[in-house]
């Protein structure tokens, strides 16, 4: 890196641990925030300091790019914190009743402002899918929250998809290297399909991530267009039907183990899916193979049955005498 080059990165840095420690004594002061919480925030700027420094001084390219990465998210964090304890967002919509006062107010357009919950759930705020999924179910009925939400999570997830084929390859290239990405490609190539189709379908897993990780792949468009339209109706059908029997599952005492049970069979699930990709992959397709040569077969037979109950042109009973 050239001296100047240096020089942007220290003052990038500088910038954004300014804006960090401004907006953290500013939410300090105003808000009663958890004394461990204060002291570990306080403590992060030690390292980013001393790599900043080392890497200035030593000329390490990827160290100041991951040093420079970790400072502005760590600034964008803050701002976000204290957005969130000065309108108080969370305890807004931390339940289903809240989610549902909060849409019975928009009266007529409240399907509009579902979906518009439904869109930013995926991409931008960190809002349960369970929570606003049974919250609509409650105000709009089964039907109408499944409509809605399908139309607001495919926007969302195509709008994911898209943030990390344009900005996620490239920041994983500025962060890694080229050479990693493309070893990153080919690990997941083949793969890649079939885990993320088995991840959305499972509730716990964060969707706008998920999508965000799968632009970074080498899926295509349409390929993961017809992910979403598979996986998102059956992922809001499934949560419809069966989060009120996971809402009963407390989150202390008894439901602790069932809840950690629930969370390793899917991450086995996923796991069992990554190493034996390839042959769910093919043992799909040759299921989609049998089920379309049996619908060609039947409309075959059907075409030769139609055929030969009509009279043919050449037929000598139908030759004009």
């Amino acid at each position: 890196m050239t001296l100047r080059s240096r020089i942007i990165s220290l003052i990038t840095v500088f910038i954004a641990l300014i804006a960090y420690n401004v907006t953290l004594l500013y939410t300090f002061s105003n808000f009663d925030v958890n004394f461990y919480i204060k002291v570990i925030s306080m403590i992060l700027n030690l390292p980013i300091i001393a790599f900043t420094l080392a890497g200035v001084i030593g000329n390490y390219q990827q160290c100041l790019r991951w040093v420079i990465s970790i400072s502005v998210l760590l600034a964008f964090a803050s701002i976000c914190y204290y957005v969130v304890l000065k309108y108080n967002l969370v305890s807004k919509f931390d339940s289903t009743e809240k989610v549902e006062a909060f849409l019975s107010k928009y009266g007529a357009y409240a399907g509009i402002i579902f979906i518009v919950v439904q869109f930013l759930q995926v991409t931008i705020v960190p809002l349960p899918a369970a929570v606003t999924t049974l919250a609509g179910v409650a105000l709009f009925g089964f039907w109408p929250t499944f409509f809605y939400s399908v139309i607001g999570m495919m926007i969302g997830s195509m709008l994911a998809f898209y943030l990390g084929r344009k900005f996620g390859v490239k920041l994983i290239i500025w962060l890694f290297g080229k050479n990693a990405y493309n070893k990153y490609v080919k690990f997941t190539q083949g793969k890649d399909k079939v885990v993320l189709t088995l991840m959305f379908l499972f509730p716990f897993f964060p969707d706008d991530l998920l999508c965000i990780v799968a632009g970074i792949t080498d899926m295509k468009y349409w390929q993961f267009f017809v992910i979403m339209l598979i996986t998102r109706p059956l992922n809001i059908l499934i949560m419809e039907g069966a989060l009120k029997g996971f809402t009963s599952i407390p989150l202390t005492g008894y439901g602790i183990p069932i809840w950690i049970a629930i969370i390793a069979v899917a991450l086995v699930a996923v796991v069992l899916a990554f190493k034996y990709s390839g042959k769910l992959e093919s043992a799909l397709m040759k299921l989609f193979d049998k089920i379309s040569s049996k619908i060609k077969r039947r409309e075959t037979i059907k075409i030769e049955s139609n055929y030969s109950k009509s009279k043919s042109c050449y037929d000598k009973d139908n030759i004009v005498k």
